[in-house]
Parts: structure tokens; C-alpha cells; sequence
């Protein structure tokens, strides 16, 4: 049976936010919100570079009996970090993902995202982010770098965002 979900912000101050360019391309992690592999609301708190999410792993996206995959725990975090930077006025793609599994993640549970922007060299923008449960262990993290595009790459994702 799959369970019902809310996907609610977890404080007061947490304002919904949209991820633009889940409207412009078919995404694996976004662009299913009501099926049942990954179902995921992003929020914008009070801190600066900084974006908050909840996640929900359903059963199209088992790894372990009853906990999510690796690769989907992996994509959430790339949607997560590249989704942070985006909102943050940076259009990125990665060069790096590095992962670290500390728990098993369940299946068809509410959990709580956290990405952040590190720091900037450049276009090289550094971005950690965090898959925890409601009490605040980590169960995930993820680090990644992406690069920032240039004019002339920006250019050529125009089209996209008036389809």
C-alpha cells in the first residue's frame, strides 16, 4: 500500500519554493510528484544560501528490503544541490558527486533535505547537502562540485525554457 504523502515544511518560516527547469525537462527525481518512485517539495528558510526539502522514497525506488537505493538516494542530493545553486542565481552542471551512505534511508517515509552553497571560486561553486530523518540524523550526504555556464552554454539552454 502506498502511503499518502504531505511533504509539509518543517518550520514556520520554510516558504514553498519551484524548481523552474523541472518544468522545462522531463527530471528523473522531480518529475513525478504523485508516483511512486521519489516525491520531493523544496522550501527556502531564513538562512542565506541555503534550501530545505522533504523527500519521500517510495517503492520504485528500493535498493535494501525496504530502504531506498543508492542511485536514487545519489540523484535526490544532485536535484537537492543543483536545485540550491539554481535558486541562488547559478546555472550549473556537476563535476563531481562524491556520496556517503551512514544509515539505511526507509522506504515511504517523510524525510528532511538540506543543501547549502559552500563556497564560490570563479564559476566553481561548492555545495554540500544532507538526506536526514525528522530528528536530525544524517543518513545521507552528498558533496558536489559544479561548474557554472558561461554565457555562450546559458545561450543554449534558452530553448528549453520556452517550451
Amino acid at each position: 500500500m502506498i502511503r499518502e504523502t504531505k511533504l509539509a515544511p518543517l518550520h514556520v518560516d520554510w516558504q514553498p519554493v519551484d524548481l523552474p527547469y523541472v518544468k522545462w525537462i522531463r527530471s528523473f527525481v522531480s518529475g513525478d510528484p504523485e508516483g511512486e518512485r521519489i516525491r520531493l517539495r523544496f522550501y527556502k528558510g531564513p538562512e542565506d544560501k541555503v534550501l530545505w526539502g522533504r523527500v519521500w522514497f517510495g517503492p520504485a525506488a528500493e535498493g535494501p528490503p525496504g530502504h531506498a537505493h543508492g542511485g536514487a538516494q545519489a540523484a535526490v542530493l544532485d536535484e537537492l544541490l543543483g536545485g540550491t545553486a539554481f535558486i541562488y542565481g547559478h546555472v550549473v552542471v556537476a563535476l563531481n558527486l562524491q556520496t556517503d551512505f551512514m544509515g539505511f534511508v526507509p522506504l515511504q517515509t517523510e524525510l528532511v533535505l538540506r543543501g547549502e552553497i559552500l563556497r564560490t571560486e570563479g564559476r566553481k561553486i561548492y555545495t554540500i547537502g544532507t538526506i536526514q530523518d525528522v530528528a536530525g540524523t544524517i543518513l545521507a550526504r552528498g558533496q558536489i562540485l559544479f561548474l557554472e555556464l558561461n554565457d555562450d552554454q546559458r545561450a543554449r539552454f534558452v530553448p528549453l525554457t520556452k517550451k
